[in-house]
């Protein structure tokens, strides 16, 4: 089971990352490679706990449902449920605030169903890892520049 991580520097806040990290609808925004997301349950307090993702790469789709844990103030975990590429992936989020930036750390554990050679599967989670935590810089550093607006969170139905 490959382990990867990828740490970046993100001159913003940690309360901008938290807040794309957790505005899952808005990812078909920055990531070119989540084509659509649902969300289909929220907590209590109205955050996303069960997420329908179905990304598009490389000439392939795939859908994943996963869970959303809301580890700490500074660290958000996600954890498949259900996909048809993957038997595991497992990822998490952690900023820390260091003066005017932040690192931020993405570690992922994947497992894939089919029988594709565990250096290969490192690799290409690397390389979705560089492109993930590279995608959350950039969104999060021209949000604190004010270059761009946050995506607004979107609410869940008032219930009746």
């Amino acid at each position: 089971m490959p382990v990867v991580s990828q740490t970046v520097e993100v001159a913003a806040p940690p309360q901008v990352i938290v807040s794309i990290v957790t505005n899952y609808e808005a990812y078909p925004e920055w990531n070119k490679e989540i084509a659509s997301v649902d969300i289909l349950q929220r907590l209590p307090d109205g955050r996303p706990h069960i997420v329908r993702l179905k990304v598009e790469t490389s000439g392939m789709s795939s859908t994943n449902v996963a869970e959303i844990a809301y580890l700490n103030a500074a660290q958000v975990a996600t954890r498949l449920l259900e996909s048809d590429i993957f038997e595991k992936q497992e990822q998490t989020f952690s900023i820390v605030p260091m003066g005017q930036t932040c690192l931020l750390t993405v570690d992922m554990d994947v497992e894939t169903k089919l029988p594709i050679p565990k250096p290969m599967v490192k690799k290409l989670a690397n390389q979705v890892l560089e492109h993930l935590a590279g995608g959350l810089k950039g969104r999060a550093e021209a949000i604190a520049s004010g270059q761009l607006q946050p995506a607004p969170v979107q609410q869940p139905p008032a219930q009746a």
